[in-house]
């Protein structure tokens, strides 16, 4: 279990959860694009390998087109490149990064319960998509984080404060704001809710 504070931060922290694969029209693409970023990095194959921590037999049967690669697998070949995941996605015909539900990564605190729908890296290096939960009378106790977010609450109703500005926000309702800036929000009835954070890199 982690802390609520611990908790919010550790959505910049993670990369993928689960072990969906990534199913696209021309894996043999994917295994190129790897291949071409691999050598343009100086990497040997047998270096990368070690890096992602998969056997070279394996990573050259993706580097072939043989084996289609995990998401997690993809992911650490990625971060091992310095590179996003969807580098190696675009423009292979139909691209499809697919996390089944059972595979979803879950974060729970004392009163906060989300799954990661949308992992860093399924769509940008600083973007994380979150489905939540928060109890009734709880409390996200103020707190900063480096980017934007925006929030769509599905139910529920909730008193957001930001800058010391409080704001009544109910189902239905929408907000993004800049996070750097101090908020913080209380569940006046149990809530349900979407949220994008988009990290701040500079």
């Amino acid at each position: 279990m982690l802390s609520d504070l611990s908790y919010l931060t550790y959505f910049f922290l993670t990369g993928f959860a689960g072990s969906g694969r990534v199913s696209v029209v021309k894996v043999k693409e994917i295994g190129t694009k790897i291949r071409d970023a691999r050598k343009k990095s100086g990497l040997t194959l047998e270096q990368l390998a070690r890096k992602v921590g998969i056997s070279p037999i394996t990573l050259q049967r993706i580097e072939t087109g043989k084996n289609s690669p995990s998401v997690i697998v993809l992911d650490e070949i990625a971060s091992a490149l310095n590179r996003p995941l969807f580098s190696f996605l675009r423009n292979t015909g139909k691209p499809l990064v697919h996390i089944k539900c059972k595979d979803q990564q879950v974060v729970s605190s004392r009163s906060l319960k989300s799954i990661i729908v949308g992992p860093r890296r399924m769509i940008a290096d600083n973007i994380v998509v979150i489905q939540g939960e928060l109890e009734k009378g709880k409390s996200i106790d103020p707190h900063t984080n480096p980017g934007i977010e925006w929030v769509y609450i599905t139910e529920g109703t909730c008193e957001f404060t930001l800058n010391g500005e409080s704001h009544i926000q109910e189902a239905g309702d929408s907000a993004s704001y800049d996070a750097r800036i101090e908020h913080s929000v209380t569940a006046l009835k149990k809530m349900k809710y979407f949220a994008v954070i988009v990290e701040d890199r500079e």
